[in-house]
Order: C-alpha cells, then structure tokens, then sequence
C-alpha cells in the first residue's frame, strides 16, 4: 500500500502542478481516499497528501500574489478563526495531545486549506457544475459496489454481513449515507432547475438513494426530504408552489409515518438503535455537567466518557451522535457557539443569494448534514470535513466570478 500512495500523490503531483483547478475537482470527488493509509515518517493518508500537494502547488502558482482573507472568507472569517482557536484550545485540554494534534490537522486545518485553494480557483459556475459532475461519478461508483455486496453478500466487513447493510468501500454502514446524503441533496436541487439540469445528476441521485437504502441509514433518507423542503421555502418560487409541494410532502410524510410501524418507531426513537441513542445522550450530558466550559478536547470523548457510562447498555462511541453534543465534547460550549455561527452565516448567505441556484444546492447538501447531525457524526470524519469545506465554498459561488485567478 506504502508504494501504491506514492505512485497515486506522484500522478496526482504532475496533475496539480499542470492544472490546479482539475487536481482539486479530483480532491473532491476522491475524499473517501482517506480510507487508503501509508506511513512516511508519521501515519498519513492519500487524502491528507492529496489536499498538501495541491496547497504546495497553489501557493508556488500564486506567487507573490496577494491572498485577500476578507475576500476569501466573507461572513465565514470570524467564525473560521473562533473555530481555529477553540479546536486548538481542544488539543490542550484533550487527554492525548498527539491524537489531538492529529484531529486538528486532519479535521480544521487541512479542511480550511481547501476552502481557500476553491475559493481562490473556482471562478465560475462552471468549475462548480464540473466537482458535482465527479462527485457524481463517485456517487455511481459507490453504489455499484453496494448493490454488488447486497447482492452477493461479499466484501461486507463483519458484523454488517448478517444484516447485509451495504458500506461499499467504507468501513461500516453509517459512513456511506453520511458521504453520499448531501451530495444527493445539491443534485436533485440542480435537477430541479431546467438550465442546471442533466441526466447525470439525476442518475447519480438515484443510485444515491439507492446507495443509502442499502446500507439502511434512514436518518440519511430522512434528511435529505426535510433538506429540500427547506430550500424550497428559501427559494425564489411561488407561494403557491411553496405552498403545493410543501402540503404535499407534509400528508406524504404523515401517511408514511403513520402507516409505517418501521418507520414510525424510527423517527420517534423507539427502536434498538434510538434507545441506545437516547441512553448516550443522558449520559453524555450528565458527563458535560460536570465539564461544560472545555467537555472532553478533541479525540478526549471515550476516555472522559467511560466513568459516566453503563457498560451493560451499549459500547463507547467515538461520538455521542448529536451535532451540538459532538461540538460540545470536543470542543466545550464554545465549539457549540462557534457551530451556531456557521449555521447563522450560512443561512444569511444562502438567503442573500437565494436566486442562485448552486448556492441553494450547497445550502441544501449542508443542511442535509446538520438534519443528519441530529443522531449521528458528520463533519468529524476526514472526507466529511473536506466535503463541509468543499459546499461552504460552493455558497460563494456569485462572488468567485470576480476573484483574481491564480
């Protein structure tokens, strides 16, 4: 594996130095890459040398070129710094300094370098519509593996071949919905729009869905819905099509729930999986009464956990499964005032610029994630976090017309 990473950053090194913008497209569509790990000293992976070959590049490119940081990072440049810092403070306070270190760089640093190498490199919708157009062949990829492990029940990793849930090239189930899911969600707002529209997009979102059902994480089918119903009311469409298609989904969905014992006791957190849920939840929040300034610092939560939790009642997670509950441990409540300000200024952009519509996706495909977020892990996941960076941006999309190119 250490001599396939080589020759794999060595071609992706040419493609970057002889065409920045096509070596990040590809950076985006090959987050899972992650997955593939190689140790050169320390323990790194193909995605983490992807994302540094491509900021080497970008910086010997740009020259002597001035980097404008207000341009870059508009309503983002506070919240990013207050995100800099009280993840560095994390580090500090964490129990392992070195696995924290680690976190920060793999889960804020680099994330942050591809925010600024696509806010400087993508000036056009164009380049915007080519990253979905291979985050879609990503897409297709992904799920053909998954039908093919549902299928055969081959390359299922134990214990997920009893239940035959699919997680195609990742290492559990939850991991595929949790990639795919937003990704699905910008494209079916695209789909939505006559001159954004192709039959790729509509493909790849349907062998999304499918990818998901498969590896059966129903929060995931159920964040991508309540995604879209919110972009549509953010939209620029009529008040009777908000209207129509909103009343639509509402009856649809309390038909389905209603009708649906599976489901009903899915959404109301009456099964195996909400009970566990539920269970963390109280024990995580009796463990932050007692640190809730600072919580566990990154990568601290299972070690800081364990004298809190019931181990007759379910394993030790890497997370306790909640957006806020996640910021909060890793990061103490200002990790959860810092998310808040993301979540404010991204609204606030996606409302400015609710006539554009790769910013409705981008704000769509975020969404998505937080909706997720309500019972499970995203952003704290290496291609999670590089794919936040990659639709923050995307929220610029009006404003990179006009950015100097590199």
């Amino acid at each position: 594996m250490f001599y396939v990473s080589l020759l794999i950053l060595g071609l992706f090194g040419l493609l970057a130095w002889k065409d920045i913008k096509a070596a990040l497209t590809l950076l985006i569509a090959l987050s899972p890459a992650y997955l593939l790990r190689f140790t050169l000293g320390v323990p790194s992976t193909v995605l983490e040398g992807m994302i540094l070959i491509s900021f080497v590049v970008w910086l010997a490119q740009r020259q002597a070129k001035q980097i404008h940081v207000q341009t870059i990072f508009g309503k983002f440049l506070i919240p990013a710094c207050l995100l800099l810092l009280v993840s560095g403070l994390g580090v500090l306070i964490a129990p392992d300094h070195v696995a924290a270190l680690g976190i920060w760089k793999a889960y804020f640093i680099e994330p942050i370098l591809v925010f600024v190498m696509l806010r400087t490199t993508f000036t056009s919708q164009a380049d915007w519509k080519r990253a979905l157009n291979w985050l879609s062949v990503t897409v297709t990829g992904l799920t053909l593996f998954a039908i093919y492990q549902t299928a055969t029940g081959l390359g299922l990793p134990v214990p997920w071949d009893v239940e035959r849930r699919a997680t195609s090239v990742f290492p559990y189930p939850n991991a595929l919905g949790l990639w795919i899911a937003p990704i699905v969600s910008a494209l079916l707002v695209l789909a939505a729009n006559k001159q954004t529209r192709t039959h790729a997009h509509v493909f790849a979102a349907f062998l999304g869905i499918v990818a998901i059902t498969l590896s059966q994480t129903e929060a995931a089918l159920v964040a991508i819905p309540g995604a879209l119903g919110v972009t549509l009311v953010f939209s620029k469409a009529t008040l009777k099509t908000k209207i129509g298609m909103c009343g639509g989904a509402i009856v649809l969905a309390a038909v389905i729930i209603g009708g649906v014992p599976h489901i009903r006791e899915k959404v109301f957190l009456q099964d195996y999986s909400g009970h566990v849920r539920l269970s963390q939840w109280k024990e995580t929040v009796t463990m932050l009464s007692d640190r809730p300034l600072f919580g566990a610092g990154l990568n601290g939560y299972p070690e800081i956990f364990a004298p809190y939790h019931n181990p007759m009642l379910y394993e030790i997670f890497q997370y306790p499964h909640n957006l806020i509950l996640n910021f909060w441990v890793e990061m103490g409540i200002f990790g959860v005032l810092v998310l808040l300000l993301f979540i404010g200024g991204v609204t606030h952009v996606a409302r400015q610029n609710r006539e554009n519509i790769f910013v409705l996706a981008a704000f769509a495909a975020l969404l998505t994630m937080c909706i997720h977020g309500l019972v499970d892990v995203p952003f704290f996941k290496n291609d999670l976090a590089v794919l936040t960076a990659f639709f923050l941006a995307m929220l610029f999309t009006p404003a990179t017309k006009s950015y100097p190119r590199s």
